[in-house]
């Protein structure tokens, strides 16, 4: 049986509810609703809290009391966030973020630098529209911090909508686009074959067939990633069995790196293998060998952003056209 947290908050108007949100919510409202959803009693959530239970109580109760809507149901002890409990708490969390976020900042400018920029990454920009962008944005802001994360995409996408990071850079496809982000594309990837410099086939004269070159050593995306699918789906459709020489990778840093030691042939980024072939890493063969992955795009949430990222979109754009 599932009942509610407290006797039925009497409904108010939306401007009441309104007034309430925005004048007599603080934060040591969103802090309970925070440590109850953790938690999921109020016992725990007064112990996580370091107070008493019925100043846990008060508080929910204030809440309630002030939006006029009950946030939490009660299941035997424990309890439940309604749907308005449960955007309560995503309010509470990203505000906990923005105050440390906010925290932060304030400790940079007071140890002389001038805030920090967060952002997240996916490999596709980190060989050089990244690196040349974070170059122009030191040059033009000495003294802010810039860092960077590089992990799975998913995780990405949920630390920019966690306040965690102030933008993705990321290949997402236009179907699979979050339409709460805002999405600013910077340059078309499409891929290219790419082969080692140091490989005896990178110096032959006559225009190298597939099946020759899949009876090389080969850089492969690691299994379950949609490049893994689509290059897969790939050799498939060219009715060619997996090469069997493979080192599986999604670093594409470390791609590099075994391009420059080793004789080995790989799928890259259009721009990516430009980069290698000024570098004297690897050439770029005359193959059609395009995965139809999305653009390389920078996204963050469709809300006013400081001065800091729109500068630094600027500068991502104008790297990109660069190498475009």
């Amino acid at each position: 049986m599932v009942i509610s947290s407290a006797s039925p908050a009497p409904s108010l108007a939306p401007e009441a509810a309104e007034t309430f949100v925005a004048k007599r919510l603080s934060l040591r409202h969103l802090r309970v609703l925070q440590a109850l959803a953790d938690s999921g009693s109020l016992s725990a959530a007064a112990d996580l809290l370091h107070v008493t239970q019925p100043a846990v109580s008060k508080a929910l109760a204030e809440i309630e009391r002030g939006l006029g809507q009950t946030l939490f149901m009660r299941r035997g002890r424990s309890l439940r966030a309604t749907a308005l409990g449960e955007r309560l708490v995503e309010l509470a969390r990203k505000l906990e973020i923005d105050l440390q976020r906010g925290g932060g900042d304030i400790a940079s400018i007071v140890r002389g630098a001038s805030g920090e920029l967060r952002i997240g990454a996916t490999n596709a920009a980190l060989p050089q529209i990244l690196p040349d962008a974070m170059a122009a944005m030191k040059q033009a802001y000495p003294n802010i911090t810039l860092s960077v994360r590089t992990h799975a995409l998913t995780g990405l996408i949920g630390e920019l909508r966690e306040g965690r990071l102030d933008l993705v850079i990321a290949r997402i496809r236009p179907h699979e686009a979050p339409a709460d982000l805002e999405p600013l594309c910077l340059i078309a990837q499409p891929e290219v074959v790419a082969i080692s410099i140091v490989h005896p086939l990178a110096k032959a004269s006559g225009k190298l067939g597939w099946e020759t070159l899949n009876q090389q050593a080969w850089i492969w995306p690691l299994p379950g990633t949609r490049s893994r699918s689509l290059q897969d789906r790939l050799w498939q459709d060219m009715g060619l069995a997996l090469p069997t020489n493979l080192v599986e990778t999604g670093d594409v840093m470390l791609t590099l790196s075994l391009l420059k030691r080793m004789p080995m042939l790989t799928l890259l980024p259009q721009h990516v293998a430009k980069l290698a072939a000024q570098n004297g890493i690897a050439k770029i063969l005359p193959l059609d060998a395009d995965l139809g992955l999305a653009d390389l795009t920078l996204w963050h949430l469709r809300e006013p952003q400081t001065e800091v990222v729109e500068r630094f979109k600027q500068l991502m754009l104008e790297a990109s056209q660069k190498l475009g």
